[in-house]
């Protein structure tokens, strides 16, 4: 996405998935490794898109989008098998 970020870290997140902190470093939920890869994909370009647009407005969705065209369908099936994971 041609997106610099300073870091990533993996920690709990509560109900997130994700988050992008003000100084650009990618916060990932460690129960996202338990997911498939194309929806890990789409957690990260979720994030990386915060980098040009902090809301998630029509520009942000376009942006994903860009990314992932089919980023609709695996945004449906994260919300589908998230509840499905071991949180510890």
């Amino acid at each position: 996405m041609g997106v610099d970020i300073t870091g990533l870290d993996v920690r709990d997140l509560g109900h997130r998935w994700g988050s992008l902190s003000t100084t650009g470093r990618i916060n990932i939920h460690w129960a996202t490794m338990q997911l498939p890869v194309s929806l890990v994909d789409y957690v990260l370009v979720h994030e990386l898109a915060h980098v040009y647009e902090r809301n998630h407005t029509p520009t942000f969705w376009q942006l994903v989008e860009r990314a992932l065209p089919d980023y609709e369908t695996r945004k449906t099936r994260l919300a589908a098998l998230g509840p499905t994971l071991w949180l510890g």
